[in-house]
């Protein structure tokens, strides 16, 4: 049913749950994975500002933004290895989440979009904010785990 599935992962609890459903997918379809990593354009927050006008941190944000990305896919993409699986692909791109989200599985012609019910950040039990504008956007199946 599946053959390739797109798995947004931001390293919020809800996007390694997201991860944790896609390797059992995977495992049923035997379906090829991409995990994507969407950066927010959006300034950091306050304390690296402070870190960087202090020297401490000597990166620009881009270079902070991609070592975060790099981390969080790595980290997604040592889970799928544990379970078998090492031709896993992950890539990161910059923009809008959802709209990022949606034209990189349209392009690529993924069957399953898998995220988080919720990002980082963010609490509750109601849908999050970019999983909401994602379901509305796409014509792509998305499975969203709590």
């Amino acid at each position: 049913m599946f053959k390739k599935i797109l798995v947004a992962v931001d390293g919020s609890r809800h996007s390694k749950r997201a991860v944790e459903a896609a390797i059992d997918l995977t495992k049923r379809y035997q379906a090829s994975v991409t995990l994507l990593h969407v950066i927010r354009d959006m300034p950091l927050p306050k304390e690296i500002l402070e870190m960087i006008a202090a020297g401490e941190v000597t990166e620009s944000r881009r270079e902070i933004l991609e070592n975060s990305a790099e981390i969080i896919l790595g980290g997604a993409q040592k889970k799928f290895q544990e379970a078998g699986f090492s031709d896993v692909r992950t890539e990161y791109v910059i923009g809008d989440p959802a709209f990022k989200i949606a034209d990189h599985a349209e392009k690529n012609g993924v069957d399953l979009i898998v995220i988080g019910h919720r990002g980082l950040g963010t609490h509750g039990e109601m849908l999050g904010s970019m999983a909401r504008k994602l379901l509305n956007m796409t014509g792509i199946s998305c499975l969203v785990i709590r």
